[in-house]
């Protein structure tokens, strides 16, 4: 198994990503049809850590204790030049501005939902920080895309993980209270695609930063909980219609600029390392 794992890492890790993610979920929905997936519950967080899970188990049986610091690695670098966390910050401020704009041309913000408490608020907030960006980037950037750079250009590795990325969404599509704040699957689908060429331009830029990647899904995420959610400062679909069109255009100018091989000027020396995988 061990021999087998090594050869197909990627396809080893997918695999059980994909496993445990879809048999959790589509599992709450065959057993308790029109459940909410509960934060904080077995299912919640077996579903969400479903990369890192799959990332470490692959990374033990690959290389032991030497795979597993590689995996976590990323989790040290932080001395990084401020400029990136602004990148990364990017994907939050954007949209705040996005909403400033809306609300100042006579659309007043209609506040705080009903029941909504600021320590409500916080909670919400922190939940974020676990389902996705602490409990996701080991996997797609720690683990699957240093090995899809190996094989393909930076900006091809990343729209291969963008889709993955997408369809491992799939069944929140289908969980009651989720469905992915409503949004058509092919619209997810190329947003996920433009946030996983962002995320790889960030990863790449900072020699491999996990803590750059964590903090950007992060940002990313605290839109929907700020913006279009608890605080209801402007719709979801408005807010969709005009903050997504500037990450695409912030997307395409990095690609355009810092070119898609690397997504990164940087000398080679200075980029993170690639691991070649069979598959």
């Amino acid at each position: 198994m061990k021999a087998l794992v090594r050869r197909y890492q990627l396809t080893s890790f997918f695999v059980l990503t994909f496993a445990i993610m879809y048999g959790t979920l589509f599992g709450l929905v065959w057993l308790s049809p029109g459940q909410p997936l509960v934060p904080w519950s077995i299912i919640w967080f077996v579903s969400v850590f479903s990369p890192t899970i799959a990332a470490t188990t692959v990374s033990w049986m690959i290389g032991g204790a030497v795979e597993l610091r590689r995996l976590f690695s990323g989790f040290t670098r932080w001395k990084v030049a401020p400029r990136w966390y602004f990148a990364a910050a990017f994907l939050l401020l954007g949209p705040f501005a996005v909403a400033a704009v809306y609300i100042a041309l006579g659309h007043p913000a209609v506040g705080l939902i009903a029941g909504m408490t600021i320590p409500l608020l916080l909670w919400r907030v922190f939940t974020q920080l676990l389902a996705g960006p602490a409990s996701e980037e080991a996997g797609w950037r720690g683990f699957a895309l240093p090995r899809l750079q190996a094989r393909f250009s930076a900006f091809n590795a990343s729209l291969i993980l963008g889709v993955i990325w997408t369809l491992w969404h799939l069944p929140l599509f289908f969980i009651a209270g989720e469905a992915q704040l409503g949004i058509p699957f092919p619209f997810y689908l190329l947003l996920v695609v433009t946030l996983s060429v962002y995320f790889a331009w960030l990863y790449n830029n900072t020699g491999g930063s996990l803590i750059i990647t964590v903090f950007a899904h992060f940002c990313f995420n605290l839109t929907g909980t700020l913006i279009t959610g608890p605080l209801n400062l402007m719709p979801t679909m408005m807010f969709y219609m005009t903050a997504s069109p500037m990450l695409g255009v912030a997307t395409i100018a990095v690609v355009l600029y810092f070119k898609p091989k690397h997504l990164s000027r940087k000398p080679d020396s200075e980029l993170p390392d690639t691991i070649p995988a069979t598959a």
